[in-house]
């Protein structure tokens, strides 16, 4: 079996965080400048974070587990982070179809995921921070 890094989960959470949230910025600008390059920049970054996302929480189950973490708030990191997931992984096939069959529609469908996702990002993510710099779950003595 491969040895994963001891601390794996800060190493990897960062990307689809940064990932969700300048998508939805690139989105934003793409929308206000009409820059078809921009849009599709977006899109990849959606589609690399939804990607890495089942990724990142597994190492985050991993680290609660190897370090049999207990603590309220990571309940609720977890509950955001696999809501993320989920939400992410479906709503791909949904852009696939709209962008074959309605690609006006795409547009303001894809801000909704964006605005979504990186909502649901960002409550995983405060959880998180609060749980390490709060109470220091996870940190060596």
């Amino acid at each position: 079996m491969i040895e994963l890094p001891a601390h794996l989960h800060p190493m990897v959470v960062h990307f689809p965080i940064a990932l969700f949230i300048m998508g939805l910025l690139f989105e934003v600008v793409s929308l206000l400048i009409k820059h078809e390059g921009i849009h599709k920049a977006a899109v990849y970054m959606y589609v690399a974070a939804a990607l890495l996302t089942p990724f990142v929480v597994r190492t985050g189950i991993w680290e609660a587990e190897k370090l049999s973490l207990n603590h309220p708030l990571l309940d609720q990191h977890s509950q955001y982070a696999v809501r993320l997931m989920w939400f992410s992984l479906m709503s791909l096939p949904v852009l696939w179809f709209l962008n074959r069959e309605f690609r006006k529609t795409l547009r303001w469908v894809f801000v909704i995921l964006l605005l979504i996702s990186s909502v649901l990002v960002s409550i995983a993510a405060d959880k998180g921070g609060r749980m390490v710099y709060e109470y220091g779950v996870g940190v060596e003595e």
